[in-house]
């Protein structure tokens, strides 16, 4: 029997950008473009007729913009929306991540023109992301608000590895490894945690360069502690959080400074979860806590392991409240987590089990 195509629709006010988008996704066998929409009123009306399996969305246009559109489109009839990027400004970057927060599953830039020497790599990410975005299921989510914590109950910790031997040692650190689906907990984590945290945080975001400042700066909007783009040798500070400038791994070079480098990918992936975990491993032994959030793949898996054995505290995502379980879900499959839990538990972890600078 053969395999049903993935339904797309296509939402940009540019003519261009549209035939573009359609021409480079027709080009997939597994896909099927159902219709193309000039605005937000447009994608919304379409979507009530037919119920495409994914959505690629425009941020900038007329009548109802990608950002109340992509929230009609969630309230009424939850598909898996990509927001598209054709260019670059400070306000348009934070209405993107704030897309995020009402719904939208992923952003990805334009991919580059055909004369570009690029243009076949961007092409095949675009169109591998979008095919692999087709296939979240959506609903049970967006009903609620991110920021909403439930009340700290030790039974809600589903699994529980050995966890003792890891609570004897000190945290002196938390890292964090996330991928698609991740922008959203990380946000939830940072925004609820307390602002006088003892010590830093590190935080690995698989998102395409050109979208590292602004997501740092939607982070900023609401965190209770800094968020910032590190540099190589800085020395971290308890109650911030640092992030990696686009394309470079980051990681711990010694004791509270930090390392940015250019190293090979990863599992073609710069900054790789799996580059920043080794080298906690290397410098923190057993005095980190490692989290492994929603993402595709399997980046950080093993390494959280590794730091479980060392006797670091670990936790995975759970499945419920992930968008993509691929990559907790692994580090869970090798025995990788002392807890697995979500994001609002991870703040109840984070709040029970590590200093603060009043405490």
């Amino acid at each position: 029997m053969p395999k049903d195509k993935i339904k797309i629709l296509v939402t940009d006010d540019s003519i261009v950008t549209s035939k573009f988008l359609v021409n480079m996704l027709a080009m997939d066998p597994d896909v099927e473009i159902i219709g193309t929409a000039s605005n937000g009123k447009e994608a919304l009306a379409f979507v009530r007729k037919m119920k495409p399996d994914v959505i690629t969305m425009d941020i900038n246009m007329p009548i109802m913009d990608g950002f109340e559109a992509t929230a009609n489109i969630m309230r009424e009839i939850p598909i898996p929306i990509v927001i598209v990027s054709s260019a670059y400004s400070p306000a348009e970057t934070a209405k993107k991540f704030r897309a995020l927060e009402v719904g939208a599953v992923g952003i990805l830039p334009l991919p580059f023109g055909t004369g570009h020497p690029d243009f076949e790599k961007s092409m095949k990410h675009f169109v591998s992301t979008i095919k692999l975005m087709s296939e979240v299921k959506l609903i049970r989510r967006w009903a609620h608000t991110p920021n909403t914590i439930k009340p700290a109950v030790d039974k809600e910790y589903l699994v529980q590895i050995n966890p003792e031997k890891a609570l004897e040692s000190k945290v002196s650190i938390i890292a964090i490894g996330a991928s698609a689906g991740g922008p959203i907990s990380v946000k939830e984590i940072l925004d609820n945690i307390s602002a006088d945290l003892a010590v830093p945080i590190i935080i690995v975001q698989h998102i395409d360069p050109e979208f590292t400042q602004g997501y740092a700066d939607w982070l900023n909007l609401s965190s209770h502690i800094p968020v910032m783009i590190a540099k190589d040798g800085e020395k971290m500070e308890a109650g911030k959080a640092y992030m990696s400038p686009g394309d470079y791994h980051i990681g711990v070079k010694s004791l509270n400074t930090i390392m940015i480098t250019k190293d090979l990918y990863e599992s073609s992936l710069r900054p790789s979860v799996s580059f920043l975990f080794r080298s906690l491993l290397n410098v923190y032994h057993n005095k980190a806590i490692g989290i492994l959030l929603s993402g595709m793949g399997a980046d950080g898996a093993k390494e959280l392991k590794l730091l479980k054995d060392e006797g670091s505290i670990t936790i995975a995502q759970d499945a419920s409240s992930s968008l993509i379980h691929g990559m907790p879900g692994e580090a869970i499959k090798i025995g990788g987590a002392s807890y697995v839990l979500s994001p609002s538990q991870i703040v109840n972890f984070i709040q029970k089990h590590v200093p603060t600078l009043s405490k």
